[in-house]
């Protein structure tokens, strides 16, 4: 990458959101199970709904476990199990060290920054589902809206549009191109989807998504990954006709069930 492009990057990747109020506090709306929270220098304290999180404070959840927060412009952030999660106050940055993650950013409330070791997403006006587990791999899916994504060591951008998802190994080279995920089949079996209603907006973009996929598979231009064919011939047959791939959740590149689409 040249010195120009680098530069470019690290100003899209950095700079602040324009128009937008920071983050300052969040308020804990919902907790499942084992939910902590840790301050510098202090042992860790349960989280209760109600709870307000503010300054250099992480959110921690045990195994089987949820959590939802709720900041000062509306944005909601819901968490699965396994998850270790802070957000820097006086921005929109937010960060995910590991596990899953579903944020939802009204259209009016300027956007956020989603930042791993590996890769940052930044969205406005979006509702999406993030997995991380570091080592091992990068899900981003977007339920609605739309969120460009950054490697951090190179700086290439992806473009990720409501219905697809992105897969990529933790600590990889480049960023593949997205492909599109089964929003009815997902959002039916997303915890993190169904723990609570969506803003009717986001709900309502979703189910419009999901109306425009349904015609797709009836027309066949949209077809599960399980039944296309495999060899070399046949996926050309099929790319000719221009069939687009549609994952099954849970079996994607042989990679293990994981939390986002095992409805944690």
């Amino acid at each position: 990458m040249t010195m120009k492009h680098l530069a470019a990057f690290l100003l899209l990747a950095t700079a602040p959101l324009c128009h937008a109020d920071t983050l300052q506090s969040a308020t804990v709306t919902q907790v499942v199970s084992e939910v902590n929270i840790y301050k510098p220098g202090s042992s860790a304290q349960p989280a209760k709904p109600g709870t307000s999180i503010r300054g250099q404070t992480s959110v921690q959840t045990g195994a089987n476990s949820r959590s939802e927060l709720r900041f000062q412009d509306a944005t909601i952030t819901r968490l699965g199990a396994n998850t270790v999660f802070s957000f820097q106050q006086g921005t929109r940055d937010l960060q995910l060290q590991q596990g899953t993650l579903l944020l939802q950013v009204p259209k009016n409330a300027g956007g956020a920054r989603i930042r791993t070791s590996t890769v940052t997403a930044a969205i406005t006006g979006t509702t999406i589902l993030i997995e991380y587990l570091k080592g091992k791999w990068i899900k981003i899916i977007v339920l609605e809206g739309k969120l460009d994504v950054f490697l951090n060591a190179i700086g290439r951008r992806v473009t990720i549009n409501e219905g697809q998802m992105l897969f990529m190994k933790d600590n990889g080279q480049g960023i593949p191109n997205p492909v599109d995920v089964d929003l009815a089949r997902l959002t039916r079996s997303s915890r993190l989807v169904t723990m609570a209603a969506l803003p009717p907006n986001a709900q309502g973009a979703i189910d419009r998504r999901i109306v425009i996929q349904t015609g797709e598979k009836k027309d066949g231009s949209l077809v599960g990954a399980n039944v296309v064919p495999r060899t070399r011939g046949d996926q050309a047959l099929q790319d000719q006709r221009n069939v687009r791939d549609i994952r099954d959740n849970g079996n994607y590149d042989n990679y293990p069930t994981d939390n986002i689409s095992n409805g944690q």
